[in-house]
């Protein structure tokens, strides 16, 4: 079964243009043309997928759909198999018989992943009608864009490269195992991305569904797991790949790196979760709304010193584009006034910085086409090369300052950094944070924790505040989770706000819950 689901593909919303073709009707010599261009993977997107029995128009599918006879079926994917023995080396795609909403409208669907054995070539003529004389020249057919062509000269020696160098992410582990792999990540991640295999889960083993994803290969004997199945859903897959894990410091005052007023975390698990786990400890710890009442007008301003899509959007960047055969971690560095998330290497030599940082450069080829196909599954990921165009649209709807990026000549490294919106505090609570507090508490109180409290317990107590106005009492329990500390830092901090009289409580030790005064 293939992986996505055809309404998925149909809609269009997760699997780029030049990545499908459709077919009104079964015509061989096209058909194996664009399946060769899909297993030589030009672009480094990992093959796409063909439709026969969809009429399309400028790529997008027409509706109702055609379908294909019902009685022509098993011709046609015979004759595909037939075909398809013609494209050397052999390359064969996962082909499934779609009865399209169960309408009786039936289609062809084949997932024409990247082949590991090219470059493939295929005749120009795969079929001829009677009496016509078959082309039989063996052409590299590819898709640079979202039309099959047969390859010139220097790009099949692109491709011979290619193939010379399979991606990192697709390469296969020799250190990792079954048992590396946890079932729960990778069913967790079939539901988000609404995979057909989620109607299988419970009939197939967890090496049926991690050769379905193509993240291992079934050997003789065993299984072998893929970089982009340990990255994926391992544990720990900074273990096995090192350096696959998030590093996070949050640097307290203006000195930075000269002060010891710092935390540090590391975000570890599949690559997807430590991306979310990250976000969301910046979401809780260091974004911060402000809300500007406009005088004589109902409707009030608001903005963030820090807009969370743009930083999503540039941390998945980093993940995307690290290169994990090296050992460096993607970094978060948050200063008072600005937040750096940093990758190893940089861009590739040929992209223009200025055309980079202005969101104008179309990517020709990709570091980790898996990850990026997966992060794209559970919508983590835009669409090819619109990462950047993303995070200047977010940042300028915030009204923020445009990103800065910084590299080498040697683009060993590319630093992201995103500035702290004009109108907040530096170094202490800020601005947004103290005008939300006397909104929800009064100035005496605001007074109270700005005389007594630093700048981070202060943070901390608005997330409390906020919460305890929402739900009317918090636990230690709750309050650490909240502020992702341990236990008994949010439990000193909760009777440092009693004793200010700010907080009240009740019950004892474990029991004990607090409210607002």
């Amino acid at each position: 079964m293939i992986p996505l689901k055809i309404d998925t593909l149909l809609a269009g919303r997760v699997v780029e243009q030049n990545r499908v073709e459709y077919k009104e009707g079964w015509n061989p010599n096209d058909t194996i043309h664009t399946i060769c261009a899909f297993a030589n993977d030009y672009s480094n997107v990992n093959g796409g997928y063909l439709v026969i029995g969809v009429k399309a128009e400028n790529g997008i599918p027409q509706f109702p759909l055609v379908g294909v006879p019902k009685e022509l079926l098993d011709d046609i994917q015979q004759e595909i198999f037939q075909y398809c023995n013609k494209i050397v080396p052999r390359y064969i795609p996962k082909i499934e018989v779609v009865n399209y909403h169960d309408s009786d409208v039936y289609l062809l669907y084949l997932w024409c992943s990247a082949g590991d054995s090219g470059p493939y070539q295929a005749p120009v003529d795969v079929y001829v009608e009677k009496g016509v004389k078959a082309d039989k020249r063996m052409q590299y057919w590819i898709r640079p864009a979202s039309l099959t062509t047969s390859a010139r000269t220097d790009e099949v020696a692109e491709l011979f490269d290619k193939f010379n160098s399979v991606p990192f992410d697709d390469r296969v582990n020799r250190r990792a195992g079954i048992e590396h792999i946890r079932r729960a990540y990778v069913e967790d991640f079939l539901r988000e991305s609404n995979s057909s295999l989620v109607q299988e889960i419970n009939n197939l083993t967890l090496e049926e569904i991690l050769v379905s994803l193509e993240v291992a290969n079934e050997t003789d004997t065993d299984h072998e797991i893929r970089n982009i199945g340990v990255l994926m859903f391992a544990d720990h897959p900074e273990k096995l790949i090192p350096g696959a894990q998030i590093d996070l410091v949050w640097f307290h005052n203006e000195e930075a790196e000269a002060s010891d007023d710092f935390t540090e975390k590391t975000f570890t698990g599949p690559i997807w979760k430590q991306i979310r786990d990250a976000l969301d400890y910046i979401k809780n710890n260091v974004i911060v709304e402000k809300v500007v009442k406009i005088q004589g007008e109902a409707k009030a301003e608001r903005y963030f010193n820090y807009p969370y899509n743009a930083l999503e959007e540039a941390l998945v960047n980093a993940e995307f584009h690290k290169l994990y055969r090296d050992p460096e971690p993607v970094e978060i560095r948050i200063y008072v006034d600005y937040i750096q998330i940093i990758n190893y290497p940089g861009p590739y030599r040929w992209i223009d910085m200025d055309k980079f940082a202005a969101g104008k450069v179309r990517a020709r080829k990709y570091r980790n086409r898996r990850i990026g196909e997966f992060l794209k599954d559970i919508d983590l990921s835009e669409k090819q090369s619109t990462g950047i165009t993303k995070i200047l649209r977010e940042l300028k709807k915030n009204g923020s300052p445009v990103p800065e990026f910084e590299t080498d000549e040697d683009r060993t490294y590319l630093i992201t950094t995103i500035r702290c919106r004009e109108g907040f505090a530096h170094g202490r609570m800020g601005e947004s944070m103290g005008e939300s507090m006397g909104e929800l508490m009064g100035e005496s109180t605001e007074r109270i924790l700005s005389e007594n409290m630093s700048g981070l317990e202060q943070k901390r107590m608005y997330v409390i505040i906020d919460y305890l106005h929402r739900n009317g009492k918090i636990r230690s329990v709750k309050a650490a989770e909240l502020l992702n500390v341990q236990v008994k830092t949010a439990g000193s901090l909760l009777r440092k706000a009693e004793k200010l009289g700010i907080l009240t409580s009740d019950g004892k030790t474990k029991s004990k819950i607090y409210l607002l005064k």
